[in-house]
């Protein structure tokens, strides 16, 4: 019995010589029946208006993040603040620290 491989083998062994049979006989490539191939690629019109106007929304949005950010820790500190002074103010409203 044969293994996987060996019947892997005769058959890619038999394609090849049909290959070259089919090649000897004149169907294969040759200069004359060669072609060369191009691909274009035409990104113009409204897919670049559509690329860019997300574009720009994106980094809009990622400005209005940072600016929403920095004004929450503004905030922070500003009620931190406001704390401190209640606290120095009326030093007894101040919670007592657990050790």
């Amino acid at each position: 019995m044969e293994s996987n491989f060996d019947q892997e083998y005769d058959l890619l062994k038999r394609e090849l010589d049909r290959a070259e049979a089919l090649q000897k006989n004149g169907y294969g490539l040759n200069a004359a029946s060669a072609s060369a191939n191009t691909i274009t690629v035409n990104a113009g019109g409204i897919g670049i208006w559509i690329c860019s106007t997300f574009c720009a929304l994106c980094l809009l949005t990622s400005l209005f993040t940072l600016y929403v950010v920095s004004e929450i820790k503004q905030n922070d500190r500003d009620q931190a603040n406001q704390l401190n002074a209640i606290y120095m103010m009326a030093p007894h409203l101040k919670p007592e620290k657990t050790k």
